[in-house]
């Protein structure tokens, strides 16, 4: 999924983009779907509220699923997801859920070093 560029997968109307709270890092960051079995996957558009994953494979909207996040300088991270909507042939969005006072800060400053980095 190499090439893809960002403007492919932004959301279709402007009262989608008007529903983003957070700051968006394009990316990509490395990261696994926790399950059965960890699929890599290559994550863009990282917030502190969600981010979107590169997949080739089609996602229904509302399914919880578990991801693992590298950020810089922070680590691995994991965070519980839901999933809010799919753009056939590119990938998903999901939003973070249950995320911990310690995730939710290194998730904060791991996006801070991409931003400076």
């Amino acid at each position: 999924m190499e090439g893809l560029e960002p403007a492919e997968w932004q959301p279709d109307t402007v009262a989608d983009a008007d529903r983003r709270v957070h700051d968006r890092v394009p990316g990509p960051f490395d990261g696994r779907r926790i399950g059965v079995l960890h699929t890599p996957v290559q994550i863009y558009d990282l917030s502190e509220g969600g981010c979107f994953i590169n997949s080739m494979f089609e996602q229904q909207a509302g399914v919880a699923i578990v991801l693992e996040i590298e950020l810089p300088d922070e680590g691995w991270i994991r965070v519980k997801c839901e999933t809010l909507y799919a753009k056939s042939g590119f990938g998903f969005a999901v939003r973070f859920v249950e995320m911990t006072e310690g995730i939710s800060r290194r998730l904060k400053r791991g996006l801070v070093k991409a931003r400076i980095g």
